[in-house]
Parts: structure tokens; sequence; C-alpha cells
């Protein structure tokens, strides 16, 4: 009954806040539909333009008037794509809860979070080895161009929808262009949160998460389509408050009189503080003949050279006012006589890519066959590392390959090659290979892919100097072998996908003599199996997707990855008053049982102490989403099955995840 009555005041509440905010204008979520393959993505802007000049009067703007793209889209072609307007994924606000790339984190939006499922990185060359953080990070590649017609804002916010401010989002982006083949824009965004257990030194308004994002950007192209250039800057400023967990580890099975919030935390004023600055600027100049495909719409050089310059500033601060009385900062190496710790680490990069393309096309106007694409640069990285008294700065120089053959429209081929040639990282590398072959529109496609990676370790394995750690060590290089299968029909909703993982001399963290986190590498070759299925279903107005993940490994308790992963959604879809088109569902999502992690707060490290393994039910969100107009508003109750199955939850040991919670967000796009 009580289950009841809170989904009713959810439905009541909805409709009271879209009587509110119906008088106003409107907020938006980012465009996410950036498949090149769609039919009709590609448009001629300047063409459209043309069009459009002499009806200027009767214009009325709307999403077909902006586009966007990402430097990814750029490198061979200009490839732009309309504004996404649907409401689908809209209320999945929080970043660490992606249904098909979950985490174990904390239990805060905003804070320490590491992969659920098993994702290796495929870079290669060096790395700090700090990612506790890297999901709220906007950087120089994430950036969205647009090409607008007019002006063009959107807004964002999301908020609990009563109670206690825990979690707060708020992003605006806006963007215009000076000319018609010059755009600019820039966008800003706040994270705020408030601990759902164990606050800062007890104070329940105390934001325990606050960050900041920021960014700018240019995109110009020449009037004869040869000369592009992308220009940005990207501000980061995140801040988390650490409590170390709380003492109380009987929070779901014992009652207690001390709200959440207030119950004691072995930590009350220890901090992280992210700043990630960056400056990039790449550049495109077409040679030689130019093959203009759909009317000018995409222009296709025969060679093109480009240069991209980046510069990025990293600092990392870990702050502690006072010492730790419940010993889970185990160690003091620097500051002995004193209750401050005031760690940082400060890393200057400054890289330079020049390279070169060129394109072999048939005579036919069917671009995409018996096409090859082959792209060759050299990149040069040039680093400043400083970590206390450790003051260091090396270079790596690193050759990159990509061929792209196309057979036919029916089969391809690409091969990419990166491989450090010279500098610290000397001998890392990256080998991939991938082939597509469509079987048909009914039958669908078939893709193989293949890569191997040779990877230094990351600097925090092997050195630390901080008050709380302290190591120098050496490591062999991690190597990585993966063979993968996909089959893919889009007609059915239906994607499958086979991984096999061999991983050698595997780091990770584990646990020292004193019970702390200390860096490991593992003797023994690891292998895992990842199988997962995507099947969605539609039921006249009703609509079932479903993703499952299988794993299986044979050292889990190195890897610490649950076996079986699934999360389902099952709604209903319609449009009211021919006008507010609606949906309304539930999400599910469950793990099997694994060995959790703990986690060092000193270094946002997540490492292997113990064998312990929790209890795991399904966790159930109930929701509702709406589109009018220009507006997208949801309003959701997180967690709405707490109480049913179990009374709460840990994906890490110590760490409690967040109770129920019913939010509410809003997105607003303007085009004037």
């Amino acid at each position: 009954m009580k289950k009841l009555s809170l989904f009713i005041l959810f439905i009541f509440f909805f409709g009271l806040s879209y009587a509110q905010i119906l008088p106003g204008r409107q907020f938006p979520e980012r465009p996410t539909s950036t498949n090149p393959n769609t039919n009709g993505n590609v448009e001629n802007i300047d063409s459209l333009r043309e069009q459009l000049d002499a009806k200027r009067d009767s214009i009325v703007y709307t999403a077909k008037f902006i586009k966007f793209t990402k430097e990814e889209f750029l490198r061979d072609s200009t490839r732009i794509f309309p504004l996404d307007t649907n409401i689908q994924n809209f209320h999945r606000n929080k970043i660490i809860d992606d249904p098909e790339n979950p985490t174990i984190n904390l239990g805060l939006n905003g804070m320490s979070y590491r992969d659920l499922l098993f994702n290796p990185a495929k870079t290669i060359g060096f790395d700090a080895g700090y990612h506790y953080y890297d999901r709220y990070l906007i950087k120089p590649e994430d950036v969205m161009y647009y090409q607008a017609k007019s002006p063009y804002t959107e807004l964002y916010y999301v908020t609990p929808a009563f109670g206690r401010l825990t979690e707060q989002m708020f992003r605006v982006v806006h963007s215009q262009n000076v000319k018609p083949n010059w755009n600019i824009g820039g966008s800003f965004a706040k994270m705020g949160s408030r601990s759902f257990y164990g606050s800062p030194a007890k104070k329940a308004d105390a934001l325990a998460v606050n960050h900041l994002n920021a960014s700018l950007w240019s995109w110009y192209n020449s009037k004869n389509k040869r000369y592009t250039m992308l220009l940005n800057g990207t501000f980061n400023n995140l801040k988390g408050y650490e409590n170390g967990s709380i003492y109380n580890d009987s929070v779901f099975t014992q009652p207690t009189n001390i709200d959440p919030e207030f119950e004691d935390a072995r930590l009350n004023t220890a901090k992280h503080n992210w700043r990630n600055n960056s400056f990039y600027i790449k550049q495109f100049y077409n040679i030689g003949k130019q093959k203009s495909i759909d009317s000018n719409a995409v222009v296709l050089p025969t060679q093109r050279v480009s240069y991209k310059l980046l510069y990025n500033t990293q600092k990392f601060y870990f702050t502690n006012d006072g010492y730790d009385n419940s010993e889970l900062l185990k160690n003091y190496y620097i500051y002995q006589d004193s209750s401050k710790t005031s760690d940082s680490t400060q890393i200057t990069h400054l890289q330079n890519e020049f390279s070169y393309s060129f394109y072999l096309r048939g005579k036919s106007l069917s671009f995409l066959r018996n096409e090859l694409k082959v792209n060759v640069g050299i990149q040069h990285d040039y680093y400043k590392y400083q970590q206390y008294t450790y003051d260091t700065n090396f270079q790596n120089i690193t050759l990159n390959g990509n061929a792209d053959y196309g057979f036919s429209d029916k089969a391809s081929l690409n091969l990419k090659v990166q491989q450090i040639i010279q500098g610290r990282n000397f001998g890392d590398f990256l080998y991939e290979a991938q082939s597509e072959i469509k079987l048909g529109n009914k039958v669908g496609s078939v893709v193989l892919d293949a890569y191997s990676q040779n990877q230094s370790p990351a600097l925090v394995y092997e050195r630390q100097l901080s008050n709380h750690y302290q190591w120098n060590a050496s490591f062999q290089k991690t190597k990585t072998q993966h063979l993968g299968f996909s089959y893919l029909n889009p007609k059915y909703f239906f994607k499958a996908k086979a991984e096999y993982f061999l991983i050698s001399n595997h780091l990770y963290f584990d646990q020292g003599a004193n019970g702390d986190a200390i860096p490991a590498q593992f003797a023994s070759n690891i292998n895992l199996l990842k199988l997962s299925v995507r099947k969605d279903f539609k039921f006249g107005k009703f609509n079932f997707e479903n993703y499952l993940v299988y794993q299986k490994t044979d050292f889990e308790s190195v890897l610490r990855t649950p076996e079986v992963y699934t999360f389902h959604s099952l709604y209903f879809k319609n449009t009211f008053f021919k006008v507010l088109k609606t949906e309304m569902g539930v999400d599910l999502k469950y793990f099997s049982k694994y060995t959790a992690p703990s986690y060092a707060p000193a270094i946002g490290q997540f490492y292997n102490a113990g064998n312990l393994r929790f209890d795991t039910y399904p966790i159930v969100d109930v929701w509702i989403r709406t589109n009018w107009k220009r507006a997208n508003l949801f309003l959701k109750y997180d967690y709405a099955n707490q109480g049913l199955f179990s009374t709460g939850y840990y994906t890490v040991n110590k760490y409690p995840m967040p109770y129920a919670l019913a939010k509410f967000g809003v997105s607003w796009r303007f085009y004037d």
C-alpha cells in the first residue's frame, strides 16, 4: 500500500510540476544520435540557407535548422547530424548509471567509481593512473560543434522532486553562426550532491560534490570547402569530499533513530579536487581534386593534411584538515607532526600531431564501392610531471596509421596501428583490425574484430609520493589480446556480441600487510569470456528493451566483476491530445554476486581486500517522461522497490548505495 501511495503521489506531482512549467520557455538533453549510416543525416547546410533566404520573413525556426557534429566525424569529410529531439533515455541523467556501461561507486553522483563490467582501456603511452572522476570531465574530443541557421540555446536541470536536495544538475549550451561558414559557442555545467549517508562534519546541507565544467568552441570552413579549423577550450574543476565510509555497517539491517546523513563517518574534512584544463586546435586542408556527393552536401578530398595541437594541464589534490582517528589513513610520511594533509600531483601535457591522408575511389558516384582510405601520422607528446619532491619531464613519439578498404557496399576492412617508437613508453603498441559483412536488410550484418595491446604501467602503480602512500616499484608491460564477433540486425532490434580477452601481467591494487592498498601485478595469464545481447520488442504501444551480459573468468577474485548483469526497460508510449508525446514505465537492473572491492580515499583507488560477497537483488526505477513542443520533462522514482526485496545494497565494501529518491528533470531548447 505504501508503494502504491508513493506512485500515486509520483503521478500527481508530475502533473502539478508540468502545469507550473508550461508558461515558461524550455530545457534539453544533449543530442546523441551520431550514427553516420542513418539516412538523411548528412545535410547541405549552405544549400538549405540559399533556399530559405528568400523566405526569411515566414520562417519559424525549429530543430531542423540546427545540426551538429564532432571532430571524429570530420576526419575524412564533413558529416553533420540533425539534433536529436526524442525523449528516449532522457530520464537517465546519471552518467555513472549508464544501462550498458554500469559502475560500482560510492553511492553518490559525482563521486569515485569504477566500471562494473570488464572494459579494459584501449590506450597506450603515459597514464598517470587517476581515473575515478573521468566520466565527469568534459574533454576536447567531447565538444560538439553546431551549424545553426538561428542562435541555439539549450537548458537542462535536474533536482529531487521533494525533500532534501541530495542531487542537482544544471547545464546551459549556446551556439550561433557568426557567418554561414563560421560557428562559435560555449557551455557551462554544474553538478552538486549532498551525502545520503555520513555528511561532511555532519553538516547535512554541505555539498559533498561540487563539479564545474565549461567549454568554448569555434568551427570554421572556408568557402571553397578546402580548409577546416576546429578550436576549443575546456575547463573542469571537480571537488568531492571523502567520508571514508560510515561506521555503521548495519544501516540496512538494524533500526536506528539517526537520519542517514548524520551517521558517523570515518573522515570529515578529506577532499579531492581535480582541475583539468585544455586548449585544442585541429586544422584540415584538402589537396588536389575534390569530389562532391549529393549536390555538394559532402566534399570528398583526394588528399588531405591535418595538424593538431593540444595543451593540457591536470592537477590532482587531496587534502585533509584533521587526523584520522579511525586509522583508515594508516601512514603519515610527510606531515608527521601535523594534522594536515595536502597532497598534489601536477601534469603538463603538450601534444603535436601531423597526418596525411589519401583516398583512392572508383569513378562511380557510389563512393562506398571499391574505395581505399589511408591515413598516416606522427605524434609527439611532451609531459612534465610533479609530485611532492619528484619532478621529471619526458616525451613520446608515436606513429599512427589507419587503412580502410571498402570491397563493395557489402564488405569492408579497417586496420589501425599505434606504435611508440621513442620515449619513456617505447615499445607500447595497439594494433586493431575490423571487418564488416552486410548480409542484407533482413538478415543483418556480421562484424569481426581483434586487437593486440602492449601497455606501460600507469605511473600510480610504480611511484607514489604522498602523505599516506609511498612506493617506488617496477612492473612489466600489460599485454591484452582480444577477439570479437558481433551480429547486428536493426530490422529486428537485435545485437549480439562474443568477446574473448587474454590478459598478461595484469596490474591492480591488492591488500598490503597493514590492510591498506598496495600495487600488485598478477603473475598468471587471465582469461575472460564476455557475451552480451541486446534485444528490443514492440507490442503495439508497449516497448520492452533488454540488455544481458554474461562474463566468465578464471580469476574472478582478481578482476572482481559479476558473472551476470541484466538491464530491462518496459514502458508504454502514447501521444495525448495529439501533441503530448509521453512514455511511462519501469527500469530494472540486476547483477549477480561478486567479490566486492574496498576503496582507498587518499588515492582514489579501488583495491582487493578480503572476500566479502554481498547479496544482490533487482533494483527498480519507476518513471514518466514527456515532450511538448520544445520541452522535455521527466519524473523518476529511483530504487522504488526498496523494502520489497531488500532494505538497501552495496557495490563497494562499507559504502551503502542511495535510498529511494524521486527526481524531476526538465530540458528546453530555444532556436531564436
